[in-house]
């Protein structure tokens, strides 16, 4: 296997100062504006920042990001990229491979109050704790269908880079599970997540865990309406089926017009290997 290594001189002097260290793909690159650091979106949720000078080092994450390679990412504790390279994934792609229970239209329970507080009293906790969101929810959404027959959602909360340059945070997305209480608009929504919050909230109250400045959220339905809009908002939300795995599920629905109706076997073996 042939290893690239692009590296700031830095990283051999000051090996104790790493923050983080990822094995992941790069799912997108925002370019800075004069001045301004580039912002790069891991497809593990996290974000990185790379000072602009860095031609050789910015070259190498969007040769990686063309070429979809698996890659391990330093960070340090400022969220500034100190180096990429290439590495052999641990495990395989997941295919395309079916479990039962596949549904063409996809009609979300709606539960009372009670069922709701059941739902995420049953949601395991014995999670890694370097896991990630994705692979958490997806393991509780597919549990307690198994367990109840629930067919619940996800929700996922996108940050978009006007939000995490001015604070420099370290995730551009989040989700979490969440269930129609009495109804399906979206004052009946509560989220279930179980690693950052004690109880089903509304959608509101569950956002203001993570905005730092309480930012109102819009509701849309393409992966566009964030992808496009990075400067209207500091967030925007995107109500999905529990089948959606990943924000690419989001946005190859809307580029190919592939809906997805049920949970995979390797995507649900990738989620409990990596998270439980």
């Amino acid at each position: 296997m042939k290893y690239i290594i692009y590296a700031l001189v830095s990283q051999f002097i000051f090996l104790s100062a790493f923050a983080a260290t990822y094995t992941t793909q790069v799912h997108s690159v925002d370019r800075g504006k004069a001045g301004e650091r580039h912002l790069i979106m891991l497809s593990n949720g996290y974000t990185a920042f790379l000072k602009g000078h860095d031609k050789s080092l910015i070259e190498a994450v969007e040769e990686s990001q063309k070429n979809e390679d698996t890659v391990e990412i330093f960070i340090d504790d400022e969220l500034n990229l100190i180096s990429i390279q290439t590495v052999v994934p641990e495990r395989e792609e997941p295919r395309d491979d079916a479990l039962p229970g596949g549904m063409i239209s996809y009609d979300p329970s709606i539960i009372n109050d009670s069922a709701a507080r059941s739902a995420f009293s049953n949601m395991r906790r014995d999670y890694q704790n370097q896991s990630q969101c994705y692979n958490r929810a997806h393991i509780w959404n597919y549990e307690e269908f198994n367990r109840s027959g629930l067919k619940s959602n996800k929700l996922y909360l996108f940050f978009t880079s006007r939000y995490i340059r001015k604070y420099n945070y370290k995730w551009w997305f989040h989700v979490t599970p969440m269930v129609y209480v009495d109804g399906s608009d979206q004052s009946n929504w509560r989220t279930l997540d179980r690693r950052y919050t004690k109880g089903t909230l509304t959608t509101r109250t569950w956002t203001n865990v993570f905005m730092l400045n309480n930012a109102f959220c819009p509701v849309v339905y393409k992966y566009s309406s964030y992808r496009y809009h990075q400067q209207e908002e500091d967030c925007f939300l995107i109500p999905t089926s529990m089948y959606f795995w990943q924000p690419r599920d989001i946005d190859r629905e809307e580029r190919t017009g592939y809906v997805k109706n049920q949970f995979y076997r390797s995507e649900v073996s990738h989620a409990y290997w990596e998270a439980f």
